[in-house]
């Protein structure tokens, strides 16, 4: 099989719901919508608190500012991220010379390889500012804001999705680039 003009082997049958997913980054934030549901449902049934609210106040704002750092240095992460992945799609081989296997590649395979990464970006920004936001609501209570937490985890669900279609898209990326 020949996947933009490298050869790929097949192993096994095609993975339909795993190709979906990665084409359809917009689905993340229902899928994380759905989790949390799932989420507050089964708190609701079992008549716990829903989300965190009944933990302490310092673990709560511990957990928030950690979301709010890890989100920030993934953003930056994933930007920088961008920036190379421009320069590698963008790079020509020299004149003389064989076609480089990214050169193969089409503007609209080049176009969705960035698409996955710059989804990523706006999500776990927002993810930051949901996750201080709700660090500053909640202060110093001893119950937390169910709300606001079901934000912060939608958003955090969302986001790892868009991380591993990241992480997919440069194993495509690395395996054409050495084929």
């Amino acid at each position: 099989m020949s996947l933009y003009g490298v050869d790929v082997e097949q192993t096994g049958r095609r993975r339909i719901p795993w190709r979906w997913f990665l084409v359809h980054p917009s689905a993340d934030f229902a899928w994380a919508a759905l989790a949390v549901l799932i989420w507050l449902g089964i708190s609701w049934l079992a008549r716990q608190p829903l989300m965190l609210e009944g933990v302490d106040a310092g673990a709560r704002r511990a957990l928030f500012q950690t979301l709010a750092t890890l989100a920030g240095a993934t953003a930056g992460l994933t930007l920088t991220s961008v920036s190379m992945l421009i320069n590698v799609l963008g790079k020509k081989s020299a004149p003389g010379q064989r076609e480089l296997p990214l050169e193969k590649l089409s503007a609209a395979h080049r176009r969705q390889i960035g698409e996955v990464f710059l989804f990523a970006i706006p999500g776990l920004g927002l993810l930051v500012v949901a996750a201080l936001v709700t660090v500053v609501l909640e202060g110093d209570a001893a119950w937390g804001l169910w709300i606001p937490e079901a934000l912060v985890f939608v958003l955090t669900f969302a986001s790892v999705l868009a991380l591993l279609r990241i992480a997919w898209a440069l194993r495509r990326v690395l395996a054409i680039a050495t084929a």
